[in-house]
This record gives structure tokens, sequence and C-alpha cells, in this order.
């Protein structure tokens, strides 16, 4: 899972594993049916839905969000974003639904038949740490995240992406473009995980 991201625009969110209000089951359920819902309007009619109105409490803050779906067990598309872009969680998560859904250009655009087929991420990122290669090994695979800087690219491997520590700094190498010893910028990363396959 990657993206080249921006840059930051104002103040993000703590990290994410701190957001007390989006561990909340309603809550979950609230940010899994605003994704499905903006992730096949753009699969079926190319639109991107407004955003609620209004936009509820919890979705007011801002962060990086990414959209990702499987397919039987598959990565089927994920895009997303490492620093906010939009005004608020809310539409951070609409766009980005929207990007997945047809804008992932490593994967065909999702067909109308296979949305019933899909299984739906969404990841809140938290405020990425600096950290220096040597503490990449204390890092927990199911917990931790990575992202790797190359120039102005970034190479994202979410929590959970892999059990192995080692394809942290491999895989983000790879996605960032970057040669085993290029000079890179390491990050920290710690996301909210929700997934619709939890709540059925």
């Amino acid at each position: 899972m990657f993206l080249i991201a921006p840059a930051a625009i104002g103040s993000p969110l703590p990290p994410a594993c701190d957001h007390w209000q989006l561990t909340d089951p309603p809550a979950q359920r609230y940010v899994l049916a605003l994704a499905r819902r903006a992730f096949d309007a753009y699969a079926r009619t190319r639109t991107v839905i407004d955003p609620p109105s209004p936009v509820p409490a919890f979705l007011r803050r801002r962060s990086g969000v990414f959209i990702s779906t499987m397919r039987w067990g598959a990565p089927r598309t994920c895009m997303g974003t490492l620093y906010p872009t939009q005004p608020n969680l809310a539409e951070e998560i609409i766009e980005n639904a929207a990007a997945s859904a047809g804008r992932d250009r490593r994967f065909k655009p999702v067909k109308v038949p296979e949305l019933s087929q899909l299984n739906l991420i969404v990841s809140v990122v938290g405020t990425p740490r600096p950290i220096s290669e040597r503490e990449v090994v204390a890092l927990d695979p199911a917990r931790d995240g990575l992202a790797v800087k190359y120039g102005d690219r970034y190479g994202i491997v979410l929590s959970g992406e892999t059990p192995y520590r080692a394809n942290l700094l491999a895989w983000g190498h790879i996605r960032a473009g970057a040669g085993p010893n290029a000079p890179v910028e390491l990050f920290q990363i710690r996301d909210l995980r929700f997934m619709e396959s939890q709540f059925k």
C-alpha cells in the first residue's frame, strides 16, 4: 500500500491509537458506511459524494487516511494520504474512497459486479514519527507501519500488512522507488484500522 504523499496542511491528528472517539463501535460503523457509500458511488457513476451535514464531531479533526479493499483474501485496491489534505476526516475518507475505487493505477478500476465481493478497510493514520534505521528492529508489524521517504516520494507499509519486520524496510524502499542503499528518511506509523468483516 503506498502513495506519493503531499506535504502536510495544518495540524494532523495526534497518534491515531490515542484518538479514543474512533474506537467506539458505532463510530467505526459510521466511518465504514461513509467510506463504502463514497467507494460505491465512484465505482458506479464516477461521482464524488458530498460530505455529511453536519459533520459528526468525531470526524471534524484532520488526519491522513487509507482506503483499501480485499477480494477473496487478496488486495484489490488501496489509495490514501499519509498527511491530511482535506478540511476534515469525513472529506478525507470520501476523497480517498473515490481514489481507491477508480484511480489506483496499479489495478483496473473496480466494476459494479465486484462491489459485493469486496471487504473494505479504513486506516486512520496518526502523526508519523521520525525514526532511525536502527529503530526499525523494534517495530511490531502487527501494530506499527513504516513510511520511507525518498526525495518527494513515500513508500507506505501499513500495520498488519506483513507479519515480518524485515519487509517493512524492504517494501518501503521498493514502494518509494529507492534502492536498498539509497539515502531515505524513515517514519513510524500508527493507525486505527476498521474492516467491514469485523461487523458481518
